[in-house]
């Protein structure tokens, strides 16, 4: 049998894409991957009993440590708004996953994330799943050649639905009634704003609040309490709302507009990496920047204009485009890169 490891979380997700692997015939080995804190194995290791599957565990902390939780913490302070998942499994998690393959002989990983994998003129891609309210295709974009030829992603065909339906019909009612966390893993529920401040000793200093024009408009309680399209906490205006539009951390300032104020046409793109360079010169592609709402429609136009640089050329205008947000290009429904956000957008 064809051996595959699966990256087990304890969750409903994990659970069914081992269970279906197992069905299919694969020799299914548990991946329990340690990434902050030291994990509370119990919910896994009694999913794998049931599943009659081993469980290895590994830890990965000090790679997580630096390449996600140490970027967020700077970008955060550096006025950025950071993805710390995209960052993780483009970056760590399935790297840590193959790595685990390779040691234990196994020629397949596997995830429980809602996404196709597809072979396109001798390349992979990550394709959108099935299921678009569970889509997690446009956080993947940085997922390497290496690990696509390898990976295994059942759920991409199904509905989050139907993933129920399926582990209820072969008797796991317990597993599908678990509450499935929805929070940045290492944050562990707390505000992100208290473990910055406690894990950097962030000081934050109240400063003001200024419009498009510099004119004073308001003061603000400290620049990790504002993320750009913010209404909450800030002024009015001439009676108007206004939203936070800029974070300038070398003034101390909050730059506001009114919502209409920040519109674009163009993006600029920073860190950007493509399954092939062609892909992004087509003629028919598409960008996602958030996972659901408020994402342009219409077609893009990509220009490179240094190193991994490129500025994106908007047909519909996009809202409220934070420095540090993933930006995923598509073809369709097939992920063809991405990158993330930078300053100096220019506006509608």
């Amino acid at each position: 049998m064809e051996k595959v490891v699966v990256g087990m979380s304890g969750g409903i997700d994990s659970f069914v894409t081992a269970l279906m692997l197992r069905e299919k015939g694969y020799d299914v080995v548990g991946v329990s991957l340690e990434l902050w804190e030291k994990n509370d194995l119990t919910a896994v290791e009694k999913i794998c009993r049931a599943l009659e599957i081993p469980l290895l565990c590994r830890h990965e902390r000090e790679g997580f440590r630096q390449v996600v939780v140490e970027a967020f913490v700077r970008d955060y302070l550096s006025g950025y708004t950071p993805s710390p998942c995209c960052v993780c499994n483009c970056f760590v998690k399935w790297d840590a996953l193959e790595r685990v393959a390779t040691e234990c002989g196994a020629s397949r990983i596997a995830t429980g994330h809602y996404v196709r994998i597809r072979q396109a003129g001798g390349k992979y891609y990550i394709c959108r799943g099935v299921d678009a309210r569970k889509d997690q295709s446009y956080f993947l974009y940085g997922v390497s050649q290496k690990i696509l030829s390898k990976a295994l992603t059942p759920l991409g065909d199904y509905t989050k639905e139907e993933v129920r339906a399926w582990a209820l019909s072969r008797g796991y009612e317990e597993v599908v009634r678990k509450k499935e966390s929805m929070s940045v893993c290492f944050l562990r529920g707390a505000d992100y704003r208290d473990f910055i401040r406690q894990y950097a000793g962030a000081d934050q200093k109240p400063g003001m609040i200024l419009s498009r024009s510099g004119q004073p408009i308001g003061q603000h309680d400290g620049l990790l309490n504002y993320t750009v399209g913010q209404k909450r906490g800030m002024p009015l205006w001439h009676g108007e709302p206004m939203y936070v539009a800029e974070i300038d951390v070398d003034r101390n300032v909050i730059v506001a507009d009114v919502k209409a104020g920040l519109y674009t046409r163009t993006l600029w793109v920073e860190e950007v990496v493509a399954v092939s360079p062609e892909d992004l010169q087509a003629d028919d592609l598409t960008v996602k920047i958030r996972g659901i709402g408020l994402n342009p429609q219409g077609a893009v136009k990509i220009t490179r204009i240094a190193g991994d640089k490129v500025r994106v050329d908007l047909s519909d205008p996009a809202w409220a485009v934070a420095p540090g947000q993933p930006v995923a290009f598509f073809r369709g429904d097939f992920v063809v890169g991405g990158g993330k956000a930078m300053r100096g957008q220019k506006l509608f």
